[in-house]
């Protein structure tokens, strides 16, 4: 009795250790990624961004994308390559209205 006892413990130790490890793991990523969210915003330098995205999993190793829409519905999309920091606009275009 005491064995089953000791292994269900331990199976429950097992259990919190892994979600605590990924827990810990999303947090990271996700401060990362408002950090390279925020490094964008400030190199194409709008005053006007009325919202603005970054893509959580990568399409290349570390590259994400994203993308600002600006008040003037104003579209740009990026990739943000997350080692290197470099930046590359890869589309503008205006917002238009469906009716």
């Amino acid at each position: 009795m005491k064995k089953i006892f000791k292994m269900g413990v331990g199976a429950l130790v097992s259990a919190s250790l892994v979600v605590s490890v990924s827990t810990l793991y999303q947090n990271r990523k996700d401060k990362n990624l408002r950090k390279l969210l925020a490094l964008a915003k400030q190199h194409f330098m709008f005053d006007d961004i009325l919202t603005s995205w970054i893509v959580m999993e990568p399409i290349l190793f570390h590259v994400h994308e994203g993308g600002i829409i600006r008040q003037d519905d104003t579209v740009i999309t990026f990739e943000i390559d997350a080692d290197s920091l470099r930046i590359v606009e890869t589309h503008e275009s205006e917002v238009t209205a469906v009716d």
